[in-house]
């Protein structure tokens, strides 16, 4: 029988999930993390809509964002309810805090789907100044 912590994960955030409080209503809980950055990929808003994408982009390129760690079954299977078939997860290789490399999963939009991504760059900034509210009112959070 496996342990339990060995069905459990780690995810690079990079979009609303960064809200703490989208965070709590989509998984539940808290859980921990720490500054993170996804090197070779891009943000972008999706076109017509205030939530990003990322893609693989050059080696010049990088997403800021968060590692969560310990996400057992339940907070993954709620993370890609959220996500939808919008979005695959997918390994990747991310920086921590201190520039080391750590194997994790992100929500990376498929190439099915890059169309739908504008060329603006999506910052968290922009989000909580210009979309949050909004945001967060249709989607009840």
């Amino acid at each position: 029988m496996d342990s339990p912590t060995s069905t459990r994960t780690t995810l690079f955030a990079y979009g609303t999930l960064l809200v703490p409080r989208i965070w709590r209503a989509v998984t539940g809980r808290d859980c921990p993390s720490e500054p993170a950055t996804l090197p070779g990929y891009a943000i972008y808003r999706v076109r017509d809509a205030d939530f990003p994408g990322i893609v693989s982009a050059g080696k010049n390129s990088s997403v800021p964002g968060r590692l969560f760690s310990a996400l057992d079954a339940d907070v993954l299977h709620r993370l890609d309810l959220y996500e939808d078939e919008f979005y695959v997860r997918r390994e990747v290789t991310l920086l921590d805090a201190e520039g080391n490399p750590v194997e994790s999963q992100a929500y990376v939009v498929p190439e099915r789907f890059q169309e739908q991504l504008s060329r603006d760059t999506w910052t968290l900034d922009w989000f909580e100044s210009e979309a949050m509210e909004n945001y967060l009112f249709r989607h009840g959070f």
